[in-house]
């Protein structure tokens, strides 16, 4: 079995240890390095493919292999690892995600409800049916026996833009591929014309089937003002996130942009209001507004462009935050472990030692995130390929060779 040369709960320590204690490079070493990962790529510029790559030391911020770093990029699903920052940075590592139930008559004491109940999404992808079965289950608890009014279904928290640039952009990523964004989500949304009224649907089924009187109906509507909670619950955002960046959820991707607008800007959130807060947050960590367009949060549109430049910026500095980068590094998928990196570079030293997040549209392949080398230090790296024809598996296994020769670096 390959070893993980990392101890986690070590993890950040053992870098700054070892950046303090070891301070040289070898000419030699950099340049075989250097040597290698230009042969890797060598066929690919040969081809006539676009690609930018680039690769630098975490602990001294030391450049090790550059090509083209400021050609502008369609990033694809690494786009993924903007939103997860940002998220990360301006939500908290303890920001949980609530959804509420909420009911409009203030004395609920006597077991019964003269009024609506209210369940009101805040922005959370990863509502199940077991997410609203625990809701019912609270209400229930509360020995509330009657309900005289409806069961509203709140997606106010966003706007009703449900499916995003899907037809925006001429050329673009195709309509059937955008998943439905609501603030209220249930069950990934997979096959729902209104997955609001679906959970609020089976919230009211839910407190029926409990014995409970339900005399309205099941309506979309808001939540008014100083209604009383009945009940709530929440997912963390290291568990959203992760599932985000190890599976490449889309659905997730797109709403925690929605989310960023609505709770850093206002709501309704908007894929207009999740752009500022990325803009802004990139501006704060010194990227050129003119080098990028970030149009959503998921790298469905060809319209996004990045840089190398961009994402060095971006990884390094959640590598220097030592009370976030755990949460960060861990939600990306693991090689020859989990995600969409779990069937390569399995056998490799570079599996267990590459946390990365991929990306693939037509003609685009891209692979971005943290290698792991042999001195246990951290190689943060960028490469992406635009414009090939067919299929990407030629394009993943140069990505893989080049995540293997970065595993396999010793500087000393």
């Amino acid at each position: 079995m390959i070893r993980n040369r990392i101890k986690y709960s070590s993890l950040l320590l053992l870098f700054i240890f070892n950046g303090f204690v070891f301070g040289q490079f070898s000419p030699d070493k950099v340049d075989l390095l250097q040597q290698k990962l230009d042969s890797i790529i060598a066929p690919v510029i040969a081809s006539g493919i676009t690609i930018s790559a680039k690769v630098v030391h975490g602990d001294y911020n030391k450049t090790l292999f550059e090509y083209q770093p400021d050609a502008k990029m369609i990033p694809a699903s690494i786009t993924k690892l903007i939103t997860s920052a940002c998220a990360f940075s301006k939500l908290g590592r303890g920001y949980d995600i609530p959804t509420i139930v909420y009911t409009d008559d203030n004395n609920i004491g006597d077991g019964v409800i003269n009024g609506n109940v209210y369940l009101k999404g805040f922005g959370d992808p990863d509502i199940y049916t077991a997410d609203i079965d625990y809701l019912a289950n609270i209400i229930v608890k509360s020995n509330i026996k009657e309900i005289t009014g409806n069961i509203v279904a709140d997606e106010s928290y966003f706007d009703t833009d449900y499916y995003g640039l899907a037809g925006y952009y001429k050329g673009d990523t195709g309509p059937s591929y955008w998943p439905y964004i609501t603030a209220l989500s249930f069950n990934k949304n997979e096959g729902k014309t209104n997955p609001a009224l679906d959970a609020a649907t089976t919230l009211s089924a839910d407190l029926q089937a409990a014995g409970i009187t339900v005399s309205g109906s099941v309506i979309a509507g808001q939540t008014p003002k100083g209604a009383k909670q009945l009940a709530q619950m929440t997912h963390s955002i290291f568990d959203v996130l992760s599932n985000m960046d190890k599976v490449s959820d889309n659905h997730s991707a797109i709403t925690m942009f929605k989310l960023l607008g609505a709770k850093l800007v206002s709501a309704p959130g908007t894929l207009e209001k999740g752009q500022e807060v990325v803009n802004s947050f990139l501006d704060e960590i010194g990227v050129n507004r003119y080098s990028y367009e970030i149009l959503e949060g998921s790298g469905l549109t060809r319209f996004n462009q990045v840089t190398a430049d961009l994402y060095m910026k971006l990884l390094k500095y959640m590598y220097d935050d030592r009370f976030m980068f755990d949460y960060y590094f861990h939600a990306l998928s693991v090689a020859g472990v989990d995600g969409t990196l779990r069937n390569r570079m399995k056998g490799t030293v570079a599996e267990g030692n590459i946390h990365a997040k991929t990306g693939t549209l037509n003609g685009v392949s891209s692979l971005c995130g943290y290698a792991v080398d042999m001195d246990n230090e951290i190689l943060i790296f960028f490469i992406v390929m635009n414009g090939y024809r067919g299929s990407a598996n030629k394009m993943h296994d140069i990505q893989d060779d080049f995540a293997i020769a970065l595993a396999e670096f010793s500087r000393k």
